[in-house]
């Protein structure tokens, strides 16, 4: 059973009026909560229709924390890479300079190979340069020291029964030379003859053609004379081996490839296994049913260069099989006495493809020491072999002084592009039956990899990224392992190691000259290659410019949300005053008539 309550007459209106007062109350409360604290309201809740403003901009202040907290970092971590940068384009530059300096002015040979020994160090403490326990040159491998110190370096290992650069140099010399004449056949004049031969080194001691494509001299071009008493005849063509892989490598697997490149140097591929659309990039190599289809794919893949060696870790542990080479040779001889002043020319060409020339001129008195000459005999015939003898002089000569250089050189960047990766440790030289060497092409397990940082990032940038602001990453990553890098330290280490690899020959003012001449364009190649050494300190230059602008954004942004939290959270204390005010005028007004009507009664209404 529903009871209905009486109703009064006015019970409505004083009910009205007593709300009225409890919210004036309840504003005039507020107000004074929000004059003492001057926030608006101290719930969410309170601040109406601007709490998803608020709540939107104090979380867009808290990833700009985040942004700021990282840029400093960042910034901390970009500067102090353009700095060892700075450090190893200096020191590399410098060794540059004093290097050409002393083409020209014959300097001591003692006191520049001191002077890159020095520097090599300085480059490699730039190079190891850490802040916050993370290395700046390992790539991902932040907790991993990059480079080896200088004599691990130049001379190995010992306790741990690993070759140093020097041991690779020594070893690149002694392939190089051969038995001292860079690996050339030089023939002697039958008794009575008047010509006699001249080739790269012979099928019957390299029937394979393994070791000519990789180490000596080669002759590039027909030699030329400038008299017609000289008779040159081209009596075999070089032709590079034919290189069959044993087997087809399976996709996902990599390996190592050296190829001859038509200019006579040579270029390392590192290739990796690939098929569908990944198998269009620069390092992939294309999927291949056997070895022989691999092998065609090898050989299309490098040309107009051809293959000089391959490696590989296991697995593909690939075998590559040499066959069907054939060297350059010429016959030379006279068909009249040369006159005094004729001469012959001779183009030496070299793997890293350098080219030097021997040029001998005919004397009727030739004096002890002479050099670039021969003597023009009783007849042809005894000319005929005081030429060969001057010209095997003269190779020998040259094989001592400028092929050995170019070993150096050449062994110290095959020591810098070693890695850590599985067969890809630095080339080391065999021999086979016959004494002839050859490149290993599976890892030997015994020479020092210089770099111990992260080997399979392609892009050293982007081993490290940084989030600058919302949608902007930052790639701030380097890696010791880098071209230019690489190329300087090579360029350094290989006038360091000379007079360590070869003390007694390593001062010979030709060689010097020879080997100064290749490290110096080494490390002209690493400072303003493509890229180089300013090429990549100048990203850094714009990665710290985009930090200081990410900064900048950062701090406007701030002030933008900051002034959007004040208008929505916080009160200003003069309106809210005024407020106040107003709200107590109305409430004692209010109270004043309640207490006025509270005292009125009929008599008083009447009266």
């Amino acid at each position: 059973m529903t009871t209905i309550t009486n109703f009064a007459a006015g019970s409505y209106n004083t009910l009205r009026s007593t709300q009225n007062l409890l919210n004036l109350k309840s504003q005039l409360e507020g107000l004074t909560t929000q004059l003492a604290t001057g926030r608006t309201a101290e719930t969410y809740g309170g601040l109406g229709a601007g709490r998803t403003t608020s709540l939107s901009a104090h979380a867009a202040l808290a990833a700009l924390d985040g942004y700021d907290s990282a840029i400093g970092t960042a910034t901390t971590r970009v500067n102090l890479t353009a700095a060892s940068l700075q450090q190893v384009t200096t020191l590399t530059s410098t060794l540059r300079s004093s290097l050409s300096n002393s083409l020209v002015n014959n300097s001591n040979a003692t006191a520049s190979s001191q002077l890159a020994r020095n520097n090599l160090g300085a480059v490699i403490d730039a190079l190891n340069q850490s802040v916050a326990g993370q290395y700046l040159f390992s790539g991902r491998a932040t907790d991993v020291q990059p480079v080896q110190d200088v004599g691990t370096i130049l001379n190995g290992d010992a306790g741990k029964g690993l070759d140093g650069l020097a041991k690779l140099v020594s070893e690149q010399k002694a392939a190089d030379l051969g038995s001292g004449n860079g690996r050339l056949s030089i023939g002697t004049p039958a008794t009575g003859a008047t010509s006699f031969s001249l080739g790269e080194e012979s099928a019957a001691s390299d029937p394979t053609g393994r070791t000519r494509a990789n180490f000596g001299f080669t002759i590039p071009s027909t030699p030329t004379a400038t008299s017609a008493a000289f008779t040159i005849t081209q009596t075999g063509t070089s032709v590079p081996p034919n290189v069959t892989l044993d087997h087809a490598p399976a996709e996902g697997q990599s390996f190592r490839v050296t190829v001859n490149q038509p200019d006579g140097s040579q270029k390392t591929l590192d290739l990796t296994v690939r098929s569908g659309a990944a198998a269009s990039a620069a390092d992939s190599f294309p999927v291949t049913t056997d070895g022989a289809a691999a092998s065609l794919a090898l050989k299309n893949l490098v040309a107009p260069g051809t293959v000089a060696g391959v490696q590989s870790g296991n697995p593909p542990a690939l075998v590559a099989t040499f066959s069907g080479g054939a060297p350059a040779s010429y016959q030379i001889g006279l068909s009249a006495q040369p006159s005094e002043g004729d001469s012959l020319t001779v183009t030496l060409g070299m793997h890293d493809g350098t080219t030097t020339t021997v040029t001998l001129a005919a004397r009727k008195t030739v004096s002890a020491g002479d050099t670039g000459v021969f003597q023009i005999g009783a007849d042809a015939a005894e000319t005929a072999r005081n030429l060969s003898a001057a010209l095997g002089t003269a190779v020998t000569t040259a094989a001592s002084a400028t092929l050995s250089a170019s070993s150096t050189a050449r062994a110290s960047a095959d020591f810098f592009n070693g890695t850590t990766k599985a067969g890809q440790e630095p080339r080391r030289i065999l021999t086979d039956g016959s004494g002839n060497p050859y490149y290993a092409q599976s890892p030997q397990g015994r020479t020092v990899i210089w770099y111990q940082g992260d080997a399979d990032s392609a892009d050293a940038r982007a081993t490290t990224t940084v989030r600058i602001g919302a949608g902007n990453d930052l790639s701030i990553g380097a890696a010791a392992n880098e071209t230019a890098i690489r190329t300087a330290l090579a360029g350094i280490a290989a006038m360091a190691v000379e007079g360590i690899a070869d003390p007694t020959g390593s001062t010979g003012k030709t060689r010097f000259n020879a080997l100064a001449d290749r490290s110096a364009s080494l490390l002209q190649t690493a400072t303003t290659g493509s890229p180089g050494l300013n090429d990549i300190t100048g990203e850094f230059s714009l990665a710290s410019s985009a930090l200081s602008n990410a900064t900048a954004y950062n701090k406007a942004t701030r002030t933008t949300l900051d002034g959007a939290v004040d208008k929505v959270e916080n009160a200003t204390t003069e309106e809210v005053a005024a407020k106040l005010l107003a709200v107590q005028t109305r409430l004692q007004a209010s109270y004043q008539i309640t207490a006025t009507l509270s005292k009125l009664t009929l008599a008083n209404y009447l009266g």
